[in-house]
Parts: structure tokens; sequence; C-alpha cells
């Protein structure tokens, strides 16, 4: 564990080395921020974050690839992957370092974002229990993110086609839930079963399942293992 937690703090500094972490702090809280603006300046306005979840983790998706690109497939591009894989520490250990560096970052995320909620509870009452549970299931579709950004940044040495990779990955899992709208009923149940979009849907509406939280759980383990399988498979050719 400790390697781990080496692994990820040394990856976590260097978020904020490069331009990389404030770039991608200004670009969520400033995109966020604009519709949250929009949204409590209506007539119609709300004490209600639903729809700001819609926004929050769509960014989130959009952002991730961006936050992971260079976690392995920079290691691959600069030769330290070698260097990397002698010494005494195993795949697991480098992805789960790397992932927790991301998911530290995108936790930085969704703790700055609070300040949402907390202006709307200067002007209403919003429902905190509700808050809470779509912030759980941000968290959760971050999770997921970072791990399917990690696995496409596993698969090649070049940052840029990590980015356009990891972005389709995770449009394919965002877009397919629409699929149950217009193929038959089998088809379109398996659709909405691995659509990201889908199971997010009750954590923003302040429900919370265990079918959604075992989906999250499952996909970002599921693209762990096939993360480290792929360096498994490198260390050997």
């Amino acid at each position: 564990m400790r390697k781990v937690l080496t692994i990820a703090g040394k990856e976590l500094r260097s978020y904020f080395v490069s331009p990389m972490a404030y770039v991608v702090l200004v670009f969520f809280l400033g995109i966020c921020g604009l519709i949250f603006a929009l949204t409590i300046g209506t007539p119609q306005a709300r004490a209600d974050m639903r729809g700001m979840f819609h926004t929050m983790v769509f960014v989130a998706l959009m952002l991730t690839p961006i936050l992971t690109m260079g976690l392995l497939s920079q290691e691959r591009s600069s030769g330290s992957m070698e260097m990397l894989m002698t010494n005494p520490v195993r795949d697991l250990e480098v992805v789960l370092g790397k992932y927790l560096a991301a998911v530290g970052m995108f936790a930085l995320l969704c703790i700055i974002s609070l300040e949402f909620p907390l202006i709307m509870s200067k002007y209403g009452d919003p429902d905190w229990g509700a808050i809470w549970s779509g912030y759980l299931g941000l968290f959760m579709a971050g999770m997921a993110f970072i791990a399917l950004g990690l696995f496409a940044s596993s698969l090649t040495s070049n940052q840029i086609a990590a980015a356009i990779l990891g972005a389709f990955i995770l449009l394919f899992f965002w877009l397919i839930g629409w699929l149950s709208y217009s193929v038959s009923q089998g088809l379109g149940d398996i659709a909405k079963h691995i659509s990201i979009f889908e199971n997010f849907q009750d954590f923003e509406k302040g429900i919370i399942d265990s079918t959604p939280i075992i989906y999250f759980l499952s996909l970002t383990a599921f693209a762990l293992f096939m993360t480290v399988r792929t360096l498994e498979n490198r260390r050997m050719i």
C-alpha cells in the first residue's frame, strides 16, 4: 500500500506542477458556474440542484480524458515506463497509484463545487439529502470515468490519442442508453443497464439505490482490471 500512495502522491503533485490542474479547475468551475448563474437568475428558479448535477457530470465526462491522458501514455512515450517496470513494484500498484491521484484531483473539483449548493442555501431551502445523493452519484461516475480514461491511456504512447480514445469510450457509455428508446425491448434493456447516463439519473433525483452503485463499482473495477492486464501484456512483449 505504501508504494501505491507514493505513486499517487507523485502523480498528484505533478498535476499542480503543470498548468493542467489549473486549466481543469477553471474550466470545470467556469462552465458549471455559468450554468448555475443562468439557472438561479431565472424567475422560475428553485432551490434544486438536479439540473446542475446533470451539467456537472457531463462536464466531468468531457474533462476526464484530459486528466488521464498522460498517466500511462506519457510514461511510455518518455521511456520511464520501462524504468518503472524494472523496480520492485507490481502492475496493480502502478495502476492503483495513478488512479488514486486522478480520483484525488476529481474529489477536489467536487469539494470546490460545494459553493453552488451553499450559495443556493442562502436564497432558499434546498433538500440537502438530495444534494448529497447527487454528489455521491457524481463522485461514483467520476471514479468510473477515470478508470476508463486510465485504460485508454494504457493503450497508446500518444497523449492526444489517449484523450480522444478516452472521450470516445466515455461517450459510448453515456450515449448508449438512447438505444433503449429506438431498438427492440431486449437490446434496449441491455443498453439501458450499461448506460452511465441512465444509472446516474437516480442519484440526480435524490434516490440512492444499490443497482447504480453496483454498476459504477463494477465498471470501475472492470476498467482497472483491463488496465492491469494491458500493462502485464506489454511487460511480456
